[in-house]
């Protein structure tokens, strides 16, 4: 006797998506307890496709396997989309986290120097950013010829550039030699 319990079914469906949806409750997305909708589905899914089925064109094997998989594909994609994992919840950034003592907003932990995921280098990443800026505070002070001279030779030497640009290099190394003298003169106002 089959175990098929959908009476007037293709036993073959009934089969392969009870099979599909054993496959799905052993993912991260679903429980045991999904068994029994995941199989309705796959099995509504396999209902709306069939009378589109032309015995002519193909194997009715063939064509309930492509059915049910592809909605067990769409079932799995709207799993991740609504992020499904066990035990994920949603927080929000403004979160209170501690007691009434030690309060503190959840921004405020995640972005702290000891951050919940204990990043080493988070304050030297607040370093870079800062160096970054005072360089664009910089570059927009610096005099237009001296600027060009920095982009120029920014990522390359001065022998690369010359090629490229078909400056000669003695030029480019006397912008080169101003460029440093601007700097430093620029360091030396600084440190007084």
């Amino acid at each position: 006797m089959s175990n098929n319990r959908y009476g007037g079914v293709d036993s073959y469906a009934a089969f392969f998506i009870a099979y599909k949806a054993k496959t799905l409750i052993r993912s991260p997305f679903f429980t045991r307890d999904d068994f029994e909708d995941l199989q309705q589905e796959l099995m509504l899914a396999y209902l709306h496709a069939w009378p589109s089925f032309d015995e002519s064109k193909g194997n009715p094997k063939s064509f309930i396997k492509a059915v049910v998989n592809n909605c067990a594909g769409m079932i799995i994609r709207e799993a991740e989309s609504q992020m499904r994992w066990t035990g994920q919840k949603e927080l929000s950034l403004s979160t209170i986290i501690g007691s009434d003592d030690s309060a503190m907003e959840m921004m405020d932990i995640i972005s702290g120097e000891h951050s919940i995921w204990g990043d080493p280098f988070a304050s030297k990443s607040h370093l870079a950013v800062e160096q970054s800026m005072d360089i664009q505070k910089l570059l927009a002070d610096m005099p237009e010829d001296i600027r060009m001279t920095y982009e120029l030779l920014k990522d390359q030497s001065i022998t690369e550039a010359a090629k490229a640009t078909g400056i000669p290099r003695t030029t480019l190394s006397s912008k080169a030699k101003r460029l440093r003298q601007y700097l430093e003169e620029l360091r030396l106002e600084e440190e007084k």
